[in-house]
Order: structure tokens, then sequence, then C-alpha cells
């Protein structure tokens, strides 16, 4: 029983499956793969128990066969081998994987041992999205998830399906992300929470990949599934997760409406004025921001006890009141990175409420930070 597969197409899965897998002492099989062949198709399954991969690309197969082989070791392996297949044999000894040049044979352990990947039962099909859009739309707001325990409701992403789009949010309680994208085709309303972890690696996994994202669910878990539009020898993955178990915070409720005051300025510039106050931050990164409409622009002041202090100014388009108040200069930062537009919005509810920044002409954009307590 074998199988012929395309060297490359076997060392991206493999490469999936390597970065999922990992050392677990009490389990140590989590550090191998499922190698499945299967019709005219080599399945690679990966699982941390927390989400699974299954990655599948097409081969000539010999009959059936599964083996469940380290996923390190298969890995480093497939890098060495010369030429643009690879003929991988599933015998009693083990697990012979052929070259141009060499032959080696792996240690396997038996398949059922390998966790069960899940499948879900009576899953609704919420929509489908790009896959770029899908990325992009997590990277922008995965990071800033709450990593701690005591609210497990914030360590994730929300996504909620409406209308003809999808918005995801996530939050620490100290600030807010939220991203939009379309869909291009719709199920019924719904949400869930996506764990970070699984957010990370969906854009590792499908980011610069062509065609489109379809996502399924049932109570307790998601599948997105990514599918090539234009080349249908591409590999088919699917990523399953579980879901955080909770009620999400109502986060609409704290995106202030209204403003004191209301700033535009390059984001260029912004950012450089943080970098420069950043040096001289103290232990919280505290930051002191002054605007003045009569000044036309945004004062940055940052101290340290032990390296000095730092002044900066950046010309701005200003309206309202005067505000004088304290920020992170992260918070601030990691706000404006993901923002495309080369002009933003700094909006301020007042010198204690919540600010907000966006690109000048974005809609799909937005983040809420908190002021510091100092």
């Amino acid at each position: 029983m074998k199988s012929i597969v395309l060297k490359e197409n076997l060392r991206q899965g493999l490469q999936i499956g390597e970065r999922i897998s990992g050392k677990s002492v009490s389990l140590p099989i989590l550090s191998n793969i499922l190698l499945r062949g299967i019709k005219n198709i080599l399945e690679i399954s990966a699982t941390n128990l927390e989400f699974a991969i299954v990655y599948q690309i097409l081969s000539k197969n010999t009959g059936e066969w599964q083996a469940v082989v380290s996923a390190k070791t298969l890995s480093q392996l497939i890098g060495t081998i010369a030429g643009d297949q690879v003929i991988i044999q599933s015998q009693e000894k083990g697990l012979v994987v052929e070259g141009q040049n060499n032959k080696a044979t792996l240690r396997v352990l038996p398949g059922e041992e390998f966790p069960v990947i899940p499948s879900i039962q009576d899953k609704t099909e919420q929509g489908e999205v790009a896959t770029d859009a899908l990325c992009e739309a997590l990277d922008r707001v995965s990071g800033i998830a709450s990593l701690g325990a005591t609210r497990p409701e914030i360590s994730g992403v929300l996504f909620s399906f409406s209308q003809k789009e999808c918005r995801l949010a996530a939050t620490d309680s100290f600030r807010l992300g939220e991203s939009v994208i379309g869909l291009q085709k719709k199920g019924p309303d719904a949400s869930f929470i996506l764990p970070q972890r699984a957010c990370r690696e969906i854009i590792a996994t499908f980011g610069g990949r062509p065609g489109v994202v379809r996502i399924t669910t049932s109570p307790t878990q998601a599948e997105f599934e990514h599918v090539s539009q234009e080349d249908a020898s591409q590999p088919q993955i699917r990523l399953i997760s579980r879901l955080i178990d909770g009620e999400y915070p109502n986060y609409q409720e704290i995106i202030p409406r209204t403003f004191q005051t209301k700033v535009r300025a390059k984001r260029t510039e912004f950012l450089n004025n943080l970098r420069t106050a950043a040096i001289f931050a103290n232990r919280i990164n505290e930051v002191k921001i002054s605007i003045d409409p009569k000044k036309k622009g945004v004062e940055f002041r940052s101290q340290s006890p032990d390296l000095g202090e730092n002044v900066s100014f950046m010309a701005a388009a200003v309206e309202g009141t005067p505000q004088q108040t304290s920020f992170s200069w992260r918070f601030l930062s990691d706000g404006l990175t993901p923002i495309k537009d080369d002009v933003v919005e700094f909006s301020l509810s007042g010198e204690d409420g919540p600010a907000v920044l966006k690109g000048a002409k974005e809609e799909d954009y937005l983040y809420v930070v908190m002021p510091l307590k100092t």
C-alpha cells in the first residue's frame, strides 16, 4: 500500500502539522500526525485537542492505509529529499519514504491511539468569505483578546453574522478592535467565540491562499474550510475548533457615538511620535497627550525617572474642545498599525472616556482605547 505525491504539497502540509503538534508530557501522541491514503487523496491530520487541521492533497494511491508518525521527523526528512515526487509506503516494519536518491523507514504508532478528529454534527453553514479578507480581519483584532483565565469569554474573537456581513471583535477590557468583512454567501444570523490560538492558526494556514473559506458551526464547534475556486488540484484544508462557552459582552455599548474632540492626522507621523515617546515612557508605557485647537496639533509628552523627558508636536486638524489625557503608547500604536489609510481620525469622548481610532476613509475597522488612570 503506497501513495505517490508532489513533494511541495506534502512539505506544506507537514509544516502545518508540525506547527500544531508539539511536545506533550501527558499525551506524547500529540507530537505526531495521522497520515491516511484514501481513494486519490493523501490526508494529513494534526491536533492539539483545542483545534485540529485536516490537510488533503491529490495522490496516486495503491490501496488504503494509515499511519501515525512523528511530525517533526517526517517534515525534516521531506525537506532534504531531492526531486519533485515522494513515494510513501505503509509496511509492517514502518513507514517507508522514498525520494530521488534516498529511502528511509520511520517508526510508526498504532492509528487507534491517535485522537479522533472531530466531525461537526448537525452543522449550520454561516457563510463564505474571501480568504484574504478573513485573514486580514483576524490579523487586525486577534492580538487584542485577553489571555487571562478569569474571563474566558474575552479570551477569543467574537464572530457575529448578520445581513451580508460578519463582524469580528476582540477586547481585553482596556481596548477593543472591530473589523467587518462582507459575506459572499450568507447563512442565518448567529455568533460564536473562537479561541485566539485557532484564530492565529487560520491566519498562518490560510493566509496567501486564493479562494474562499466556508464557515460552518454547531453549538460547540466551528469549521473553517478553504476552497480553491481556480485550481481543483490545490490542497483542501479544514480547521475544526472548539468554541468558547460564554456570553460575550455587548461591546457596542462602549463604543462612543458623540465626541468632544476630533483630530485628523497623518498615520505615519502619529506612529513616529509614539515611537519617540516610547523611548522615555515610564513602567506603565504612559504618554501624556495634549490637544489644543488653537495650536492646530497634538503634543506628546513622556517622562522616565531614569532616562529623562521628551516632548514632541504633531500638526493636525483639530475640532472641538482642548483635551489633556494619558494613554498607553503601546495600545495607541497597536490600534494605528492595522489602519490602511494615510490619514487617521483620533476622536475623544472626554478626558476620562474612551477614544476611537479609525482610518479617515475606512468603514471596516475601528479601535477603541481607554485612557490611563494615573
